[in-house]
């Protein structure tokens, strides 16, 4: 291996610091996690990636591996459009392919252009690696952006996931990201791509941008870490050290939280992952709080801030036992109903525009389409069972409930009101709102989730009455 460590890609002429940069580059692309067969370089052309791509290209060669290079064009800047030639001139330089992404980003994006530009990238990326057949893609963050990202993420409240800062390994979208610089300064990484300019005459793209005070790594670069450095000229690995540190403590709370989730939450159809929420309250604050956040990412939904988790926490614990509790975190609702609590993402059922509910007849037919109530209502063939004469080519309609309805269960026992019997089921009072009533005339003979109402006439052979919903709701029994 000694062989595959020479600086293949400078001449003899190099001087001491350029020839050091060299293997210790070339020693990091070594120590990289396993990459085979094809691969891609992320290019802005700028020194830092500038530097990855040609150092990348003779470490590919020697491994007989197949890499290309990506360029996303945000077109934010007036010479956008040269520093996608400059891409295309060390592209050809390498004798490696090139893939260009244009994207459109949003300066008054609410997340801000630097995070609007960082998503859009990613997603340039991705699609260019999707059409490529590519799964890894190499980055050239390196120690500085490491240092710079901790104190970024400090100074916005980030917890012990967040300190983490940049991993030399990540996973977005099923695409691999590899940063094999993260340990190195950006002083030997400008020493190398100096050593290659001065031979061969390539110049990177300078982007003003990372030194434009209204964002803020500009303000960190020129104001801010020119103060550090000149008190703490160590600063770089002192943050990168409590960054590996921080990444290994929340490896080890996400342990913790992921043994806790797992002792209270339980599989509740259609809503996934439920919460048990007097599991969840013998917990500790803390640890209440992890579960939670766990919880929520498991529903792909973002962690909230500290302070809102801290009140969905206090609300869970300091609800009455028959209060059904209602939080909304994003688009969804977090909903707690009984011992149990679900991330529901549907919006009640609307009766708009169908207050006099959906009218029809039936003809004998197995089943009735109904699409504005969205579900299908059978008519199922029993040996006894309801009457099909009293109900066919006769007016039916279909409505959601407005309250106060009332269902005889059995001929022996009196009509109910619809909201016992829904409790008496399980069934969540919002779960309600999404269950139609089927009305003969003024009667009401059926309602969704509980069944026909008993003093139908009955006929053998006869037939029952089923509401199959296009999004069945769930019952919670405990």
């Amino acid at each position: 291996m000694a062989a595959s460590r020479k600086p293949s890609s400078l001449d003899a002429g190099t001087d001491v610091a350029a020839l050091h940069a060299s293997v210790l580059l070339d020693r990091a692309l070594e120590g990289m996690p396993p990459v085979a067969g094809r691969f891609a370089v992320a290019l802005s052309a700028g020194p830092d990636s500038a530097a990855l791509a040609v150092a990348a290209a003779a470490w590919a060669a020697r491994r007989g591996l197949e890499m290309r290079l990506f360029h996303v064009h945000h077109g934010l800047h007036p010479d956008a459009d040269a520093w996608a030639g400059r891409a295309a001139d060390l592209a050809g330089r390498l004798g490696l392919p090139l893939d260009v992404r244009r994207v459109r980003v949003d300066p008054a994006d609410s997340a801000g252009t630097e995070a609007a530009a960082r998503e859009a990238r990613y997603r340039a990326l991705a699609g260019m690696a999707a059409e490529a057949g590519i799964d890894t893609i190499l980055l050239a963050h390196h120690l500085d952006d490491q240092a710079e990202t901790v104190l970024l993420r400090l100074l916005r409240g980030a917890g012990t996931d967040g300190m983490g800062a940049m991993a030399a390994e990540t996973l977005k979208e099923g695409i691999r990201y590899l940063r094999p610089w993260l340990a190195v300064p950006r002083s030997r990484i400008l020493a190398y791509m100096h050593a290659y300019s001065a031979r061969t005459g390539y110049e990177a793209v300078q982007d003003p941008s990372n030194l434009d005070a209204r964002y803020a790594r500009g303000i960190l670069r020129t104001e801010v870490l020119p103060a550090i450095e000149r008190h703490w000229p160590g600063y770089r690995a002192t943050l990168d050290r409590y960054a590996r540190r921080s990444a290994e403590a929340a490896a080890l709370l996400r342990e913790v939280a992921q043994s806790d989730l797992d002792g209270v939450q339980e599989l509740r159809p259609p809503y996934g992952s439920a919460l048990r929420l007097s599991g969840l309250n013998r917990l500790a604050p803390a640890r209440r709080a992890m579960v939670l956040r766990l919880w929520l990412a498991g529903h792909d939904m973002a962690a909230p801030p500290e302070a809102r988790l801290r009140e969905m926490a206090r609300q869970l614990q300091d609800a009455a036992h028959d209060r059904q509790l209602l939080l909304r975190h994003g688009d969804r609702q977090v909903r707690r109903y009984r011992d149990h609590v679900i991330v529901d993402s549907r919006e009640k059922a609307s009766s708009g525009g169908l207050a006099a509910g959906v009218e029809f007849r039936w003809a004998g037919e197995p089943s009735i389409r109904l699409e504005a109530m969205g579900g299908t209502l059978v008519f199922a063939a029993e040996e006894s069972g309801i009457d099909p004469d009293w109900l066919r080519n006769t007016a039916l309609t279909m409505r959601w409930r407005r309250g106060r309805e009332r269902l005889r269960v059995t001929p022996q026992s009196p009509s109910r009101s619809l909201k016992n019997l829904y409790q008496e089921r399980g069934i969540p009072t919002w779960e309600r709102e999404r269950l139609p009533l089927l009305y003969r005339g003024e009667m009401m003979i059926f309602a969704a989730g509980l069944g026909a109402d008993a003093r139908l006439p009955q006929a053998a052979p006869g037939m029952r009455l089923e509401w199959v919903p296009d999004h069945p709701g769930a019952t919670v029994t405990s």
